[in-house]
């Protein structure tokens, strides 16, 4: 009796314990369900982007700021963390606070949009972002964030190398890394290099509310600041470059002329770095920083084209200053000009195959009588370059024209042309540079067939063209930078650089990213005889007293025999009304120091009249720089090509 109630017990027990147990675990997972689906409705995580420090930009020496990025205590919106009903009572509260018209905030909060994530107002002091912090309840999905904000202490200084940021464009969001509300470089080297620059996001998760209350921070990834990118880039140079011009500027319009802009290059013939590259009227970058540039001051860089680098978007007839090609291939070949001038035979040098008698006109079949720039008189290969005669290079196109077929192709002016880069990009690591136009055969006839307005409705492809090509007019147009780059391979002894605004990208550590090292694009077979003679010749434009800029280097100083160029002037005619207008475009190409070449100076003054009178001028004053003598004021030359 006694076993059976003890079994009983023991079984009345553990029935009692197993109902516990049951009971326990129909609680847990019954009654208390809706407690912990509500408990996770109210506590969620949310990832918040924290944007990288951009990597700054130098000079070439590495020490001086051209571009960079300082953090900026800034008051930010996150529209996920702010409920709907609550908006209204926020942006009361903001506009109280920062004494910006609610209207304003928001007007801004539907630029955004839903769900965005956005900066109010400028920095802010730090009482302010305290007294935020004490009443976050009455500034729900508002948190105070150093924000970085990117600088440009230099202003206009470098502003078409360095580009500027903004919004990114379509192409740049089709890089997965790239959503609508970051900031990308548009222009300079801010685009060229934007992948480099960006650094790498941080995020911070975390624990917030319904009501979008942070109840605390469950992670912090710092971001990774972007790589810094020193350029070729010489600071002082590039400042006193940009003076230059705007000097050469107010000279032209005290000539009487109205000048448009200008733009410069100073170029490294040994290696292809770029020096200086400046584009007057400039911009200053940090309009773009903040995405907030005022319609007044987009008005204004677009009335100029200021944002434009017209050291490589400018496409302008070089004019006399190409004569250099055709020069050079005349020596290379032996073309002379060879022109019946028998009224002329007892003044010609008769041991001097190159000697010719310039008088001025030339009469070519079936096209209006051509009139040099001026009578010249007796020249040669060598004196015809340094006064710039018209006469004589179209001698040289003539040669090559009669001659085409028998002793080379129609086209050999063209290819040695494009063999020193013309009509194609040099390949510089800046965006949206133009290739320029070497005219031929082909290419006018396209342009004729497609009646694009670029060449004449009725005529075949002539000699003429041809002449006109040859000094420098016509539809040959190239950019400065295609024009300098030119140069310095025919004064190195015929290596074609591409030119390069980077010397490489290091990281917060100064360890290397990215080495720029110097890259040939080819190597031209020119002969050291050529190149002797035009480092000659180049001097006597300037140092002769025929010379089209002997007027404007006099008082050079001590090193005027180490110092050369030549001169252009791209007479472009405008309809006026129902006249026709000459507007001249003036160019000059320096050299410097013609024993060992080290800069090549390029300075075009688009309607700024002629070479010798506007940009020879202007291109002294960077010479002199460049040589260390004292450098006087911009003066006006003769009126030359």
């Amino acid at each position: 009796m006694s076993r059976t109630w003890r079994l009983v017990a023991v079984g009345t027990v553990f029935t009692a314990l197993f109902a516990v147990l049951v009971l326990r675990l129909w609680y847990l997972q019954v009654s208390t369900e809706a407690v912990a689906s509500e408990v996770a409705e109210q506590q969620q995580l949310r990832v918040v982007t924290i944007e990288a420090p951009r990597g700054n930009v130098y000079d070439r020496t590495g020490l001086q700021l051209l571009a960079g990025t300082e953090a900026s205590r800034r008051l930010v919106v996150d529209r996920a963390l702010l409920p709907r009903e609550r908006e209204e009572e926020m942006v009361s509260n903001l506009s109280a606070l920062l004494g910006v018209p609610a209207a304003d905030l928001w007007a801004r909060f539907e630029e955004e949009g839903r769900g965005a994530r956005f900066t109010v107002g400028d920095e802010v002091p730090e009482s302010l972002a305290v007294f935020v912090l004490e009443h976050i309840e009455d500034f729900p999905g508002v948190v105070v964030e150093p924000v970085p904000i990117r600088i440009y202490p230099q202003g206009e200084t470098a502003a078409h190398v360095i580009g500027y940021i903004g919004a990114p464009a379509e192409e740049d969001l089709d890089r997965p890394e790239i959503t609508v509300r970051d900031r990308v470089g548009r222009f300079g080297v801010e685009r060229e290099y934007d992948r480099l620059l960006r650094g790498t996001p941080g995020a911070t998760t975390y624990r917030v509310n319904a009501g979008g209350e942070i109840l605390a921070i469950v992670e912090e990834v710092p971001p990774l600041a972007g790589g810094s990118v020193i350029t070729t880039i010489d600071l002082e140079l590039q400042r006193f470059v940009e003076q230059a011009l705007y000097d050469g500027l107010a000279l032209s319009r005290r000539d009487g002329k109205a000048p448009v802009r200008a733009s410069a290059v100073v170029l490294d013939p040994r290696d292809g770095s770029v020096i200086a590259m400046a584009s007057v009227p400039a911009y200053d970058p940090g309009l773009f920083s903040d995405g907030r540039i005022t319609d007044e001051e987009w008005a204004e860089v677009s009335k100029t084209f200021a944002l434009n680098n017209f050291a490589i978007q400018g496409l302008y007839p070089p004019a006399s200053a190409f004569k250099v090609v055709a020069y050079t291939l005349a020596l290379e070949k032996g073309i002379y000009p060879t022109i019946e001038q028998d009224q002329y035979a007892h003044l010609l040098d008769p041991g001097d195959p190159t000697s010719f008698y310039a008088d001025g006109d030339l009469q070519f079949p079936n096209t209006p009588l051509l009139k040099d720039w001026a009578v010249h008189g007796l020249v040669n290969i060598h004196t015809s370059l340094q006064v710039s005669s018209d006469n004589y290079y179209w001698g040289i196109a003539l040669e090559i024209w009669e001659r085409a077929g028998l002793d080379w192709q129609e086209d050999l002016l063209q290819e040695w042309a494009r063999e020193l880069g013309f009509a194609q990009p040099t390949g510089v690591d800046l965006p949206y540079e133009q290739p320029g136009i070497v005219p031929d055969r082909e290419w006018f006839q396209y342009h004729q067939l497609n009646q694009t307005g670029l060449v004449r409705l009725e005529g075949p492809w002539s000699g003429g063209d041809l002449m006109n090509m040859a000094i420098g007019q016509g539809a040959m147009v190239c950019t400065p930078l295609q024009l300098a780059n030119a140069y310095a391979a025919l004064v190195n002894g015929g290596t074609l650089w591409e030119p390069r605004v980077v010397s490489r990208v290091v990281d917060s550590e100064g360890n290397p990213l990215f080495i720029h090292m110097p890259s040939v694009t080819r190597k031209i077979e020119i002969s050291p005889n050529t190149v002797a003679s035009l480092l000659n010749d180049l001097h006597g434009v300037v140092a002769s007293e025929r010379g089209t800029a002997y007027s404007a280097f006099q008082g050079f100083g001590d090193s005027l025999h180490r110092v050369g160029g030549k001169t252009g002037t791209a007479e472009i005619v405008v309809a006026q009304s129902e006249d026709e207008q000459d507007i001249d475009t003036a160019w000059f190409v320096g050299v410097a120091p013609l024993d060992d070449p080290q800069y090549v100076v390029a300075v075009v003054i688009e309607e700024g009249g002629s070479g010798g009178r506007i940009a020879a001028p202007t291109a002294r004053a960077i010479l002199q720089y460049l040589m260390g003598e004292k450098v006087d004021a911009i003066r006006g030359g003769s009126d030359t090509d």
